[in-house]
């Protein structure tokens, strides 16, 4: 609970302590606390003992003036209340007040050394100004003695609440006293540092009587008063711990929208938000309840509540809302224990219904016809129609992105002129809607129109020019638009402004330095009436002086080839150039003007020479890129039997292959066949060899080739590549598919290798294959053979593989035949095995 661990240390009877105010609570929560076995009211001491040491959080919430603590069970707070003033009368000097003064405050009565006697009584003041409307859950005034008179004699002390009085009290002029207030509960020390009294009544009824202020006085009893033995003195400041809860304040400062609530809007869907300044001076989470009713059925009245986390808060009624009502409404704030009053009563008429007639627009300045009216900049009438729909009191209107509005129509249902100056030239659309007092929106008409092109026009003097060279340019109106000034950007740079003469011209002077750049001009006429133009496009003429390359024939690798260059550039002093991309190399231009340059090139292919000139004055002109193709010096291999990259004649056919160099001067060639050993063979005297190759297998053929030449010196590989063509012999034969064991199966070879001298054939069976078996073909070169398919074997392939072969044994390539020999069959009858 909240009062835990709230003890002070305790003072040494007679030593008074800056700290040993403590906090308590009135018979409310002590009720509560009964379980803590700590009592807390006025009727009793703290049974927790005090220790040295213990952190006197309380006393330092006191001694601070007011502290607010967050009661987790409810909306209270704990709050400290101090005494603001004091003063103590004398009734040796019945007539004087004593405000304020230094020292403690005496009670009841002492003799001073000139043996006169003093009855006193102390005052204390609290401001209650903002305790307004609280609700008081309890209350304790707590006070500490600071020297007593004889400890052995009963404390007597009394607190009560004194009636309001206008002047500081004197002895003889006291305030009535009206209630004593409960209490005191005591320690058994003395001089006691905290005695308390239950203040909640007394604190409750001056806050509920309006009082801002509330004082009381502390005293002896009337048997007690005029006898120095029970003489006692307070330290000079009381002080009152309150558990309270003040209600919310009214909401104020109430809106439905964005409309004050005077303003009693018509408001469409959406916009009918109430909101309102919230706050509550104890607690931070409260709610506001909503209420609203229509102006005409007070009786339906509908209410939504929202938790309060801010200084505002509001409540979207719109999916309750009826069409075409006059509505009322007001908001209250209330935490748990109470509520504000009622706010002032706003008032809106809902409109949730949408204007049905799509305005018509129409423009005699902007048509869709022709090559376009007016132009960017220059402004149009434009006339939208609400076509008599007395729901439209205006026109919400946009034309892009960038224009937009609202105009009034003339009437309900009539019409309205938009004044538009288009941004841009060529086609465009203005939308319209027409829109209800309400702000609803109905369907939109679209009109397009054409908007001519009315940039300013550049001419330059020198028409054309090389680079380094200065031009004047001109800028001029388009039309009678007439001008004022001119702004304009060179290569999307910064834009600048140039004043228009007398005539509406403007001439700028520019040198172009720098070839990569395209000097691009794009320039806006500042036109009479204020406007801008549209943007006219140009491009100043500059010869950049591109050098001319002229490229031997029969560029190729590991040959040198000589390139002239020309400079065309005025001025050139230098050629600088790279092969490739890579290191550039800068050689002087001649008296002629030109020079050349031999490179060699490494590979075959694409090359790339690029070539700029540079002036005496430090201009690069533009830079030439040519691009190259080196042909391979290695020699050139042809045949007639197998071209190159095709299918060419049958397996086993000898085949001519011819090396030619396109470099004079060759002496030999070496070749590889399938990446066989390397075969050299002499030119003759036009300078070409020849090997003739018999390709035994259908399977791409690659061939390469060098050339020798007389200083020694070897080409780059030629490379060749052909396919020759099968000469496998069909094979037929009397069976297919499934056979049986000792079934004969009866099979022919026909002729296709040219040259035939044999055929073969192997047999494979479940053992493996068989041996090859030579067959003589007959005298019309067709061969045939029979094959016996083994008694004792099932389940397997049976496969015939045949070729044929020349005189020299060179053998072709195979067919093909299979047959399956499935389990569980018999030899046929009839057939016999050979």
């Amino acid at each position: 609970m909240w009062w835990e661990g709230f003890v002070l240390p305790v003072p040494v009877c007679g030593q008074p302590s800056a700290s040993s105010a403590r906090v308590g609570i009135g018979s409310a929560a002590a009720a509560a606390a009964g379980t803590q076995g700590v009592s807390l009211l006025g009727s009793g001491r703290s049974t927790l003992p005090a220790r040295a040491g213990v952190l006197a959080v309380t006393a330092a919430l006191l001694t601070a003036g007011t502290a607010l603590l967050a009661s987790p069970a409810d909306a209270t707070v704990i709050t400290s209340v101090q005494s603001t003033s004091w003063s103590y009368t004398d009734s040796a000097q019945p007539r004087k007040s004593f405000v304020d003064p230094a020292g403690d405050a005496p009670i009841g009565a002492k003799v001073t050394a000139d043996h006169q006697k003093h009855v006193s009584k102390s005052y204390f003041t609290f401001d209650l100004s903002g305790l307004r409307g609280a609700k008081v859950i309890s209350a304790e005034l707590s006070g500490k003695e600071t020297a007593v008179a004889d400890c052995s004699a009963p404390r007597g002390t009394e607190l009560w609440v004194t009636a309001p009085a206008k002047n500081p009290p004197t002895w003889d002029n006291q305030p009535r006293e009206l209630s004593k207030v409960p209490g005191p509960g005591s320690l058994d020390a003395c001089p006691s540092d905290y005695l308390d009294w239950d203040a909640a009544p007394a604190l409750q009824q001056a806050i509920d009587a309006g009082r801002t202020s509330l004082t009381m006085v502390l005293r002896l009893p009337d048997d007690q008063q005029h006898n120095p033995r029970f003489g006692r003195a307070y330290r000079p400041m009381l002080y009152l711990s309150i558990q309270k809860n003040q209600p919310p304040v009214t909401p104020s400062a109430l809106k439905t929208g964005t409309h004050a609530c005077a303003e009693a809007p018509l408001v469409r869907h959406g916009e009918s938000t109430m909101s309102a300044a919230v706050s509550d001076p104890d607690d931070p989470d409260f709610s506001a309840e909503f209420a609203w009713w229509p102006v005409d059925h007070p009786d339906q009245r509908a209410t939504g509540t929202r938790g309060v986390y801010s200084t505002t808060t509001s409540y979207d009624p719109d999916a309750q809302l009826a069409d075409g009502v006059t509505y009322a409404w007001q908001v209250r704030a209330y935490d748990s224990l109470a509520t504000s009053a009622w706010s002032e009563t706003c008032r809106f008429t809902t409109d949730f219904t949408a204007p049905a007639t799509a305005p018509v627009i129409t423009s005699a300045d902007y048509t869709y016809e022709g090559p376009g009216k007016g132009g960017t900049g220059i402004p149009g009438d434009f006339t939208l129609d609400a076509r008599g729909d007395t729901q439209i009191a205006g026109f919400q209107w946009n034309v892009g992105d960038r224009d937009s509005g609202y105009v009034a129509a003339d009437r309900p249902g009539g019409k309205a002129t938009v004044r538009f100056a288009p941004r841009t030239d060529g086609p465009m659309s203005m939308v319209a809607s027409g829109v209800d007092v309400a702000g609803n929106r109905g369907p939109s008409g679209e009109y397009w129109f054409l908007v001519a092109h009315n940039g300013p026009s550049m001419a330059c003097t020198p028409a054309q020019a090389y680079l380094g060279e200065t031009r004047q340019c001109q800028f001029s109106p388009y039309g009678d638009n007439g001008a004022t000034e001119y702004l304009y950007q060179i290569d999307n740079g910064p834009e600048t402004t140039v004043p228009a003469g007398p005539d509406g011209t403007a001439t700028i002077t520019v040198t172009p330095t720098d070839a990569a750049k395209r000097y691009d001009v794009s320039v806006r006429a500042r036109m009479t009436n204020g406007n801008l133009s549209s943007a006219g496009y140009s491009q100043i003429p500059i010869d950049r002086g591109l050098p001319v390359v002229d490229v031997p024939g029969g560029v190729m690798t590991a040959h040198p080839a000589v390139f002239t260059l020309h400079a065309t550039l005025p001025g050139s002093v230098s050629f600088t150039y790279d092969w490739d991309y890579g290191d550039p190399v800068t050689i002087p231009v001649g008296p002629d003007g030109t020079a050349q340059v031999t490179i060699v090139p490494a590979q075959v292919g694409q090359h790339w020479l690029r070539v700029h000139t540079t002036t005496g004055a430090g201009l690069v002109s533009a830079t030439n890129e040519v691009n190259i193709v080196a042909d391979t010096n290695g020699p050139t291999i042809t045949s007639v039997e197998y071209p190159k990259w095709s299918v060419g004649a049958y397996v086993t056919t000898p085949g001519t292959f011819t090396f030619s160099s396109p470099i004079p001067g060759a002496v030999s060639y070496t070749y590889r066949y399938r990446g066989g050993d390397p075969v050299t063979v002499p030119a003759g005297p036009d300078g070409t060899a020849s090997a003739v190759l018999t390709p035994l297998t259908v399977d791409s053929q690659y061939l390469n080739a060098t050339t020798t030449f007389a200083d020694g010196t070897v080409s780059e590989a030629g490379y060749y590549s052909f396919s020759p063509r099968s000469a496998a012999p069909p094979l037929t034969c009397d069976a297919t598919g499934d056979v049986r064991p000792g079934q004969v199966i009866h099979c022919t070879v026909t002729p296709v290798q040219p040259g035939l001298a044999s055929y073969g054939y192997v047999v494979e069976t479940a053992s493996g294959p068989g041996p090859d078996v030579t067959v003589r073909p007959g005298a019309d070169g067709a061969g045939a053979f029979e094959v016996t398919v083994p008694a004792d074997q099932t389940q397997y392939v049976l496969s015939v593989r045949a070729w044929s072969a020349n005189a020299a044994g060179q053998r072709t390539d195979t067919s093909y035949a299979g047959f399956w020999v499935p389990a569980g069959t018999s030899v046929s009858r009839g057939t016999a095995a050979i």
